[in-house]
């Protein structure tokens, strides 16, 4: 495969789910069909299933997607840190990349759930990521029932602002100034 083709493999791939991500935006989950996905992004029905074989590979291939994004970010923020090579800079760059979603992402990634409880096999990406997560946050140099605490704080801060129920300030700046102070507590 040529770098052209590929580029333009990539570029279709993309254009689709980006109009799988704004067809779950504007209509949720219930109203996202392959031929709407197609119509949306410009491309035949047999085009689309060139790329994504059925609506869980295309689900799948959003996941992935949005799965890679969060990697990205978390990794950038792992190389901004404010304190390189102290203990816990993993756990202060997952929360730093959870707060540069918006609520956008969030509503995404609820409707990306929900099509997963109703398919478990689409959780692998998922599962896969969540264990390098773990993985990194648990050997961090913090406390690691810590380090899970200030995970699943900031899950929840994203779980209420997709559900548009976000914790005000000062009150939430107050909760990630707590939560960052967390991630200097070192293991024994």
């Amino acid at each position: 495969m040529t770098d052209t083709k590929h580029s333009a493999v990539r570029t279709t791939r993309q254009v689709i789910l980006q109009a799988t991500m704004d067809g779950l935006l504007e209509q949720g989950l219930d109203s996202l069909t392959l031929d709407a996905v197609a119509q949306r992004a410009g491309v035949s029905k047999g085009g689309l299933l060139y790329h994504f074989p059925s609506k869980d590979a295309l689900i799948a291939g959003l996941a992935k997607y949005l799965t890679e994004e969060f990697e990205t970010t978390m990794q950038e923020e792992f190389a901004q840190d404010d304190a390189p090579g102290t203990p816990g800079q993993w756990t202060r760059s997952y929360v730093r990349a959870a707060l540069r979603f918006n609520r956008q992402t969030m509503v995404l990634i609820a409707n990306l759930s929900a099509a997963m409880t109703r398919n478990p096999n689409l959780l692998e990406t998922a599962c896969d990521h969540e264990k390098l997560i773990q993985k990194r946050l648990l050997s961090d140099g913090i406390d690691p029932v810590l380090a899970t605490i200030v995970q699943l704080a900031m899950d929840g801060l994203w779980f209420a602002d997709s559900l548009n129920l976000p914790l005000k300030d000062p009150l939430r700046s107050q909760v990630i100034t707590t939560l960052l102070a967390m991630t200097n507590t070192q293991t024994d």
